[in-house]
């Protein structure tokens, strides 16, 4: 009797244990594509992982050990396990249907951060490119615990020693954390946040080629092999048609004439950078006349659609110019341009107010874009701040549909290269830089801060540096601080970095 009794205990205690397995599964990272399916406001019970690849590594034949993959500069040598991808969306009905089935419901976002951030920067496939919310083109899908791991916030101070002291952390400057993102996307009404993921990927869909000509650039920069230079089918990013507003074959800057001489190497202020008396660079064209405040949290809008009435209609399709010519060795546009920021988390505003006035030579007030840009005291998204590129300016027009750009995968060069592309052929355009603001990057600072905007223009392949204008001064909101704001050129290696440290890791071009 006492050896059936303790069979019978034991195949209790046994039925309790696999009844629980469901139930560990549903807390699992999903992979950022999967929709959850069940009644609304319930936790989908994901199967066990024999039904379902896992993307955790696994012990395996593969000798010495695995570690959590994270997105890091160089490839991923962790091959994605198949069944991963999401289903391809070859139209933009299909995209929208997918966008549509896949949004969490409010009770569904009623959950930790870290589970919100799957359910928020879900990945979709535009035909051949893929491209995460709030991360924007990937190289490569990242897996739920990565994505998960953007929430963290960066260790700083462990590795900012100068003269054997840390440096001290300031304020924040005003760009959106994943966290922040999250948090303010999971806040919203599901009717707002489908309206804001939608034209999130409406940016995307138009922009899905300039995407691919980035992707298939190779580790240099370069397009491949065997493929003329300027198609956006073979891989060279920025060609623009030989009539589009601001082209200039010479080596002067399109619609905003650069500096004369060359600047400085390393960081330091570029000479003669105060704008010039009488100096009226050539207008591109008034504000849309749909700037009524909208922003990435706006109002409940009808479904975009790709040239409707909501939105500008998408600048025609890049086309090579008729002859290509050498990209010149220095470049810089939007010369007396530069703004500063007037709050402590109004980078984003400061940088468009910059990128805005450089395009129609009209300086509308930070106030005004920070309501457009759907500003909060955490900061701007940098969906936001491409939106409203194409929306409000005319710089699409010269570079191609703005998109926002992972660059985790790419290293220096490259990321260095397509400065210059962008910056340095006929019709130049700036790029919307995204960075972590650390004094070991940028050393004109006191302190270190938060996520940050800058504003791309220029470039110097001697020197190895890029040009931005800087719109924080910490000088105005700490008394402590440096006067930092104003042009600069930072070491190519320096901002590359900068944007890795980011948890975002990406650009606006």
């Amino acid at each position: 009797m006492r050896t059936a009794t303790r069979g019978a205990a034991a195949l209790i205690v046994l039925g309790a244990l696999v009844s629980q397995a469901p139930l560990a599964g549903a807390y699992e990272p999903r992979e950022p594509w999967q929709r959850s399916t069940g009644a609304a406001g319930v936790v989908p019970v994901v199967e066990p992982s024999s039904a379902t690849p896992s993307s955790e590594p696994t012990p395996g034949p593969t000798p010495g050990p695995t570690s959590t993959p994270t997105i890091a500069p160089e490839p991923d040598p962790t091959a994605e396990p198949p069944g991963q991808q999401p289903p391809v969306a070859r139209s933009w009905s299909e995209l929208v249907k997918q966008v549509a089935e896949t949004s969490p419901s409010d009770p569904m976002l009623r959950t930790t951060a870290v589970e919100q951030s799957t359910q928020v920067m879900r990945c979709f496939r535009l035909e051949e490119e893929d491209y995460c919310l709030g991360l924007g083109f990937v190289d490569k899908i990242p897996t739920g615990a990565q994505i998960s791991e953007t929430m963290r916030s960066p260790e700083t101070a462990s590795r900012d020693l100068r003269a054997g002291a840390a440096v001290e952390h300031d304020i924040p400057t005003g760009a959106l954390s994943p966290a922040q993102f999250v948090a303010e996307r999971a806040a919203m009404p599901t009717s707002l946040r489908m309206n804001a993921e939608l034209e999130e990927m409406q940016a995307a869909w138009d922009g899905r080629d300039k995407a691919r000509a980035l992707r298939l650039l190779d580790e240099n920069g370069n397009p491949p092999a065997g493929t003329q230079s300027g198609t956006p089918s073979d891989g060279t990013p920025g060609a623009k048609p030989a009539g589009t507003p601001g082209a200039d074959s010479s080596s002067e800057a399109g619609r905003m004439p650069g500096p004369a001489g060359t600047p400085e190497p390393g960081v330091t202020p570029e000479p003669g950078a105060t704008p010039e008396p009488g100096a009226q660079p050539e207008p591109a064209g008034s504000r849309a006349a749909s700037g009524s405040g909208a922003s990435d949290a706006g109002a409940a809008q009808a479904t975009p659609t790709p040239g409707g009435p909501t939105t500008k209609p998408p600048p025609p399709p890049l086309r090579p110019p008729a002859a290509t010519k050498p990209l010149p060795a220095s470049r810089y546009i939007m010369k007396g341009f530069q703004t500063s920021q007037e709050k402590g988390y109004w980078c984003g505003p400061a940088t468009f107010q910059s990128i805005d006035w450089a395009d129609d030579n009209q300086k509308d007030t930070q106030a005004s874009w920070a309501k457009d840009l759907g500003v909060t005291r955490s900061g701007t998204a940098i969906t936001a701040m491409v939106k409203q590129t194409n929306l409000k300016t005319n710089w699409d027009l010269a570079a191609g549909t703005y998109i926002v750009q992972n660059v985790s995968h790419w290293n220096t060069k490259k990321f260095f290269q397509v400065h210059q592309n962008h910056l340095g052929d006929g019709a130049p355009a700036p790029v919307i830089e995204h960075v972590q603001l650390l004094k070991r990057y940028f050393p004109y600072l006191a302190f270190n801060h938060s996520g940050h905007y800058q504003v791309g223009r220029g470039y110097n392949r001697t020197a190895g540096t890029i040009g931005i204008f800087e719109v924080f001064n910490e000088r105005r909101f700490n008394s402590r601080g440096n006067v930092t704001h104003g042009p600069k050129n930072i070491p190519a290696s320096a901002l590359f970095n900068a944007t890795l440290a980011n948890q975002f890791k990406n650009i606006g071009l």
